[in-house]
């Protein structure tokens, strides 16, 4: 008897390995399948959601969009659009802060010097990354002079903060936190440098701006970035990846500039994408305080005229001198008399001019009676001063 069990149990237990492969194989093809048909569906969620993103950033003929909202104006030029971002450029110690003071303190109190507030009690926010909290302080002091506000006034519409000291990877998370609770209408970051590693890094450049631009638009806020121009006098581009970045994406550039030998600041449009605002300029009274210097660079720039005409006049003036002294030269080295002919010839040779240019400078000197023609021979006139 137990003879057959055993044989019949050692029949069965082919079937059941059999049946565990069969319940294997079934269960792998359905795995197979279920992953299939989640990949197909993550695959059409994707393409669904692309769609979508085109859907609304897609501009037809009928699109409504909303005129450009802007925060201040300079005799009717918009600058500082809402939902933007923009950028104010310098040398070091160029007057990138003080013109801020001005902006802030046109938008406190509706209008400084030639600045405009367009906003109704805006509100601001105002990051300073890089001076001390002492400095920082003049900032509020100096808007209270420009305006006449009181502290209530200024303290309920402007939120400073002094992040010289924070860390570089909290200053955009604060940012974010400072836009969410205060709801500003217009943000000044003073030294965006500061939140990159690296100004030269391309990647981290583009991705700062990048959130930048997205935090104005979701914000409905104007971020005004301040960054340094290279250090060549003639190179008035902002540092490294970061400045090119910020360049390409800005609604508008401004340039603050100090006038050569003096310390008239003139804010002028460098870059923007509709009309240029005007140039205008600030400067410091005795006693340290920041006032209207449009003026004072208007003087400024006649004066520079005037100068520069009196150089170049003073050039103009030795040249022709020279050319009379070499003319001279030639006839007494030819015993005081040549014919016109041949004294065009040398002087052709001698200043390197065309034959038109250079009887042009014989007629002339014959004209003023330094030189005299006699029977077709020049000579040095007896009326000249010239010694011969």
């Amino acid at each position: 008897m137990s003879e057959v069990i055993k044989h019949e149990s050692e029949n069965v237990q082919p079937t059941v390995g059999l049946a565990g492969q069969v319940g294997n194989q079934a269960q792998t093809v359905k795995d197979i399948v279920g992953e299939a048909v989640k990949q197909s569906t993550e695959e059409e969620q994707q393409r669904e959601r692309l769609r979508q993103v085109l859907r609304m950033t897609r501009i037809r003929t009928d699109t409504e969009v909303p005129p450009e909202e802007y925060a201040l104006e300079v005799e009717g030029k918009g600058i500082f659009a809402r939902r933007d971002i923009h950028a104010i450029k310098a040398k070091q110690k160029a007057g990138k802060t003080t013109a801020l003071k001005v902006c802030m303190a046109a938008l406190l109190r509706g209008e400084v010097f030639r600045v405009k507030s367009l906003l109704e009690r805006p509100r601001i926010v105002y990051f300073d990354t890089e001076q001390s909290r002492t400095d920082t302080k003049f900032i509020l002091e100096d808007v209270a002079r420009l305006t006449g506000l009181g502290p209530e006034v200024i303290d309920s519409q402007v939120a400073l903060y002094s992040l010289r000291r924070c860390d570089r990877e909290d200053l955009y998370p604060l940012l974010g936190q400072a836009i969410a609770d205060e709801k500003p209408d217009v943000v000044f970051i003073d030294g965006i440098v500061e939140f990159v590693a690296s100004f030269n890094d391309e990647s981290e450049s583009k991705q700062l701006i990048h959130d930048m631009l997205k935090l104005s638009d979701d914000s409905n806020c104007a971020i005004v970035c301040v960054l340094h121009t290279n250090k060549a006098d003639e190179d008035h581009n902002m540092r490294g990846h970061l400045g090119t970045m910020l360049a390409q994406k800005a609604s508008t550039v401004l340039e603050c500039k100090k006038e050569r030998g003096s310390s008239v600041i003139t804010v002028s449009c460098s870059e923007a994408r509709h009309q240029e605002m005007p140039d205008w300029s600030i400067t410091f009274d005795e006693e340290g305080r920041i006032v209207d210097a449009d003026e004072l660079r208007r003087q400024f720039i006649e004066q520079r005229r005037v100068e520069l005409q009196m150089k170049r006049q003073e050039t103009v003036e030795k040249e022709r001198q020279e050319r009379l002294d070499k003319c001279v030269a030639i006839l007494r080295d030819k015993g005081g008399a040549v014919s016109r002919k041949q004294l065009t010839a040398i002087l052709i040779n001698v200043f390197g001019r065309e034959r038109s240019t250079v009887s042009s400078y014989i007629s002339g000197w014959l004209k003023e009676g330094v030189l005299a023609e006699t029977e077709g021979m020049i000579q040095v006139s007896n009326n000249s001063d010239i010694p011969f």
